[in-house]
């Protein structure tokens, strides 16, 4: 069972990266008009995806004056809250049936040094292409996957089990990370550290007093979603954008984020901030890159990239902005090749010495 510990780790940590690790490439090699849906809204049958996947219900109110809350939703749930967490939900049916998402996953193989997932169900009870749900991954310390695992087999992965609440169980091993678990037969966890996995399960089972969760159930639409803390948006922009990264951090609270992967990547961005003038100046600043960006690749005659920016736009809306912005398949089937190269060329997908963290899947949580 060598490395198997950080390979399930790194299968189930679909990182925001692989969406967005286009920026800055910019040799579009097709003229095909892009498709780009930009998903601004739920779509209705999104709000019943939303709807039935509520099945928790309302944490107990100690006054029964008060009116009854709905019932929630799980996985949104067992998420870490508070202004500066972040937390990305990714429906793997987008990740199966998408080209971007399907070369995700030629990347994710290729980077493991595997030829399929097969080797992974035979070992760990678990199907990850057919059984996975949903794939949420919150700051550094936590991944959740929602789906139905009834046959996993995670004490193989570590030596001790215990029950934790009334319907968790930990598999953990002294001094090795990460530590995995199960909450009934619908999640499964991938801590940094056993307390990631407790406080998750504490959620749950509402033995801490209830707070609004991070992504709102309203808010859980499109192929990704989340929440991005100013500091992880920064962190995704400094190598290529230090000075608007630099401004993000003073400026922004918390961006709410939407992707769709049907064929080009749209994202949609709804930033806010706490002092209105600053995300008013921000979204200046972005529009203008975006014009000089448009202006680049037509001098380029990178005719697919202009017309992708030609959608792109920021919004302002009373001291807050949505900013739109899509990327070429090209431009991310140029990235995700060289993963494959990499692997043609015998390059190694890890080192030898021991396991690697939680986030070594290549993704940025």
């Amino acid at each position: 069972m060598r490395h198997r510990a950080w390979l399930l780790a790194a299968v189930l940590l679909l990182g925001l990266a692989a969406w967005l690790m286009g920026r800055g490439d910019g040799e579009a090699t097709s003229a095909k008009k892009p498709r780009v849906e930009f998903p601004r809204r739920p779509r209705g049958p999104e709000v019943e995806r939303s709807h039935r996947r509520r099945t928790l219900p309302p944490p107990p109110e100690a006054d029964p004056s008060v009116e009854q809350k709905p019932r929630r939703d799980p996985l949104l749930t067992a998420l870490p809250t508070g202004k500066a967490t972040s937390a990305v939900v990714f429906e793997a049916s987008a990740i199966k049936e998408s080209p971007a998402g399907k070369l995700w996953l030629d990347c994710m193989l290729a980077r493991l040094d595997m030829d399929s997932f097969d080797d992974l169900e035979d070992e760990l009870g678990i199907d990850v292409l057919e059984d996975i749900d949903r794939i949420a991954a919150a700051s550094g310390s936590l991944v959740v996957a929602s789906g139905q695992f009834p046959s996993a087999r995670l004490d193989s992965l570590r030596g001790s089990r215990r029950a934790y609440g009334a319907r968790g169980a930990l598999f953990e091993e002294e001094g090795r990370s990460p530590v995995f678990g199960l909450w009934g037969e619908g999640l499964l966890f991938v801590g940094r550290d056993a307390q990631a996995v407790e406080a998750a399960i504490d959620r749950l089972e509402d033995k801490v007093p209830p707070a609004p969760p991070a992504i709102p159930a309203w808010a859980s639409y499109g192929d990704a979603y989340g929440v991005l803390s100013a500091d992880d948006v920064a962190d995704l922009l400094e190598g290529s954008e230090p000075e608007i990264a630099e401004r993000l951090r003073g400026a922004v609270g918390q961006v709410e984020l939407h992707v769709d992967a049907s064929e080009d990547v749209a994202i949609v961005a709804d930033v806010t901030g706490p002092v209105a003038a600053d995300v008013d100046d921000l979204g200046k600043t972005l529009g203008t890159a975006l014009s000089l960006a448009r202006l680049k690749a037509q001098s380029d005659d990178e005719e697919q990239l202009v017309e992708l920016l030609d959608l792109a736009r920021v919004s302002p809306r009373d001291g807050r902005f949505s900013l739109d912005l899509a990327l070429p398949l090209p431009m991310i089937q140029k990235v995700m090749g060289r993963c494959l190269e990499r692997r043609r060329d015998g390059g190694a997908p890890g080192g030898e010495g021991g396991e690697a963290p939680i986030g070594s899947g290549g993704g940025q949580f």
